[in-house]
């Protein structure tokens, strides 16, 4: 319903509709395709007609006719009071810092930035976590601590919120804003569905994903290539298919293959059911060499060793640390849901925990570095941020699991 401006004029009173600026925030930037030249921009409207992005490689601030491209919203999903709005920005130059804002009537955004990936082989970092879903205060923190070790993108494995309602969704996206930096850097989000995005249609409506949910794309080259799956749908089937076809094109051509879902298969916790269903994945996983998988879903933290898939080992694998095909598994999501006590441990697991926390990950030519960051009482207060984009050093502050192992896991190239 439009408001009204009501006035009184020689006796008569006036109405005329209300010309009021719809608020433009929630913003969100999606990687889903090659991320050197492809960013899906996403943010909420609460009211109005289509909103543009201007956008250019010069910074000038808000004052959006000086940027050098402009792009209406490409898509509009009606959610409660407004609308999610989308648009992808394609051929984009790699590694290149791009200034954009947000215009609908006279309303501009505050002035966001993204850089794009490398489309060469050269040394990056990136986040993986899950579940979210309820403990605010400790999601709020954790997304404090994303914006102060300025990563290249967060892969979020699954169940962002506890109900798919636009209730939850507004509070989700009002704390992701805490990811963003004082000079308003966003971090490109690599979304997974989870069991708890169980609303039709959900994640293409909060994240524009495509149909099916599952994706792959390069990062830096042919350094790494990663694959987001939806373990909320058959693993085989058209999505199996898929994947195997994409393994067979890109695994001889990339260094490291890596991939994130949510339903773990194998869960270091007792309450929770065996992962048959993501366990197909398993066989196709070590004919590929997949190096490293993402898992979530049981609120807790666990490192594994190389493991390959094996009839004869425990509950489907087997360690087998020198062959150029295992894969380490990580995770299991605890990023704000209830934490459980990680009950469940393998012979082949390396440690697991009951821990609020996230995977810190750097990718370089020789070799994929894994740390895991800690969530302690105080939160992100006291925590330095770290020098530039990309730098692994841990800043002041931070805590890190000291899992079994060490705090810090490799994985190294293929030699062959």
């Amino acid at each position: 319903m439009k408001k009204l401006l009501c006035v009184g004029l020689l006796g008569t009173l006036v109405c005329m509709p209300l010309a009021i600026a719809a608020e433009v925030s929630k913003h969100r930037l999606m990687w889903m395709e090659d991320p050197s030249s492809v960013a899906t921009l996403g943010w909420f409207q609460s009211g109005g007609e289509a909103a543009a992005v201007y956008y250019g490689s010069e910074d000038h601030g808000d004052e959006f006719r000086k940027y050098s491209e402009r792009i209406e919203a490409q898509r509009r999903v009606e959610v409660h009071d407004g609308s999610n709005q989308f648009v992808t920005l394609r051929g984009l130059r790699p590694d290149t810092e791009y200034f954009y804002v947000v215009v609908q009537g006279e309303e501009v955004s505050r002035r966001l930035k993204f850089r794009t990936a490398p489309a060469k082989a050269q040394p990056f970092t990136f986040i993986n976590g899950g579940d979210s879903r309820s403990n605010r205060w400790t999601r709020q923190e954790l997304n404090k601590l994303v914006a102060k070790l300025k990563p290249l993108c967060v892969s979020f494995s699954g169940d962002m919120v506890n109900v798919p309602s636009d209730e939850e969704w507004d509070t989700w996206f009002t704390d992701w804003q805490l990811t963003i930096d004082e000079d308003g850097r966003m971090v490109p989000i690599i979304p997974h569905r989870g069991n708890h995005e169980n609303k039709r249609g959900v994640m293409t409506q909060e994240f524009d994903t495509p149909k099916g949910s599952y994706f792959s794309f390069n990062v830096a080259g042919n350094l790494m290539r990663y694959y987001a799956l939806n373990s909320e749908i058959p693993a085989m089937g058209k999505q199996g298919d898929w994947l195997k076809a994409d393994l067979e094109t890109h695994a001889e051509q990339v260094n490291f293959l890596v991939a994130g879902y949510h339903k773990p298969m194998r869960p270091h916790v007792a309450k929770k059911k065996e992962g048959d269903n993501t366990y197909q994945w398993a066989e196709l996983f070590y004919q590929h060499g997949m190096d490293l998988v993402f898992e979530s879903d049981s609120h807790c933290l666990k490192r594994t060793q190389p493991l390959v898939p094996s009839t004869s080992g425990e509950e489907g694998f087997m360690a087998k640390p020198n062959d150029a095909n295992a894969t380490v598994y990580s995770g299991e999501g605890s990023w704000g849901a209830p934490l459980r006590e990680a009950n469940d441990g393998k012979s082949w697991t390396l440690d697991c925990a009951m821990l609020y926390g996230f995977d810190w990950v750097q990718v370089s030519p020789e070799k994929i570095a894994l740390k895991t960051v800690v969530l302690t009482k105080s939160g992100a207060e006291g925590i330095d941020s770290v020098r530039h984009l990309g730098d692994f050093q841990s800043p002041r502050g931070l805590v890190e699991w000291n899992a079994k192992g060490g705090k810090v896991m490799e994985i190294n190239a293929d030699n062959d």
